[in-house]
């Protein structure tokens, strides 16, 4: 574990004066033991070192870490939840992915509030049940299911946020929805992990992936003809998207999909936006004329006619 702090101390150093990756000071064993004990619980050793040796709050994810003081939310007045059980696991998530009864409303159970992401969303970190040390996504008060970062524990996590800082990954908003990995450690993610949960970690990550070598489509359009869950194909083709107009080239594969809600979206992504408004080049403005006639689903059938009448060629 010192190999590990030592990596993110040099990393935060490397920073450009820019970030302002400044941290709040340490916090005593006795304030952390004072924490655990209030609450019956022992925080994840990574984020435990974390916090007594290298700083607690400051400079992270969206609007940063959060001091020990709202690591519980004010509306979470009940001691003793902190040692009940997460009420999730990692990976074990998927078949909620489209719809039915979502989770808890906040507070959640077994878990600290790390960051802040702005409205009602927040991560989490893990510190009682089956994902304890994990980082989970949610959104309080809705019936959006928490999504766990793939991350092992809080530091790899925080050093996922300085490597892809430092690498000068495009947009830093999907962060939640990716993963740590060169390109083909990702590609084999992709293309061969069993869990749907990192195969789409995997595709996110290629939204915003610094200098994609130009095999890279080829790959993500070869990974979108055999991924057999429509969410992960959904995001497979917006990193396809994001590859500029040679990566919008193969998005006319989708519309073979047999999940409308694939085939809306590949419509969608074939534009791009101007500051006269949303452009369809004349290639794709034909794929999306000659596939009108033959689509058979409403919402698809509108999308592109919208497309195909407020668009500039």
């Amino acid at each position: 574990m010192d190999d590990r702090l030592a990596r993110i101390q040099a990393k935060l150093a490397a920073l450009p004066s820019t970030e302002g990756a400044v941290l709040d000071p340490v916090l005593t064993e006795q304030q952390v033991l004072g924490f655990e004990d209030q609450h019956g619980i022992r925080l994840p050793e990574e984020f435990r070192q974390f916090v007594t040796r290298i700083g607690h709050g400051g400079y992270g994810p969206t609007y940063g870490l959060l001091p020990m003081d709202r690591w519980i939310p004010p509306r979470m007045e009940v001691h003793g939840k902190l040692a009940e059980s997460f009420p999730f696991a990692p990976d074990a998530y998927v078949s909620a992915w489209f719809g039915g009864e979502g989770g808890p409303t906040f507070p959640f159970p077994g878990a600290i509030t790390v960051v802040w992401g702005g409205c009602t969303q927040y991560t989490l970190l893990v510190v009682t049940g089956s994902g304890r040390g994990r980082l989970v996504e949610v959104i309080a008060g809705s019936d959006v299911v928490p999504h766990f970062h793939t991350d092992a524990d809080f530091l790899a996590w925080y050093e996922r946020w300085l490597d892809f800082t430092l690498a000068g990954h495009r947009d830093l908003t999907w962060f939640s929805h990716q993963m740590a990995g060169d390109e083909p450690e990702l590609v084999d993610t992709l293309v061969n992990d069993a869990f749907a949960t990192r195969r789409n970690a995997a595709a996110y990550t290629f939204i915003t992936y610094p200098g994609p070598s130009a095999s890279l489509l080829d790959v993500l359009a070869q990974a979108l003809s055999t991924e057999p869950h429509p969410i992960v194909r959904k995001t497979i083709l917006r990193a396809l998207g994001a590859q500029g107009e040679q990566g919008r080239d193969l998005l006319p594969a989708a519309l073979a999909d047999p999940v409308p809600d694939v085939r809306r979206l590949a419509a969608s992504l074939m534009t791009t936006n101007t500051r006269q408004g949303i452009r369809l080049s004349p290639k794709l403005r034909r794929t999306l004329a000659d596939h009108l006639p033959v689509e058979d689903d409403r919402s698809v059938r509108d999308t592109i006619r919208w497309l195909l009448d407020w668009s500039h060629r």
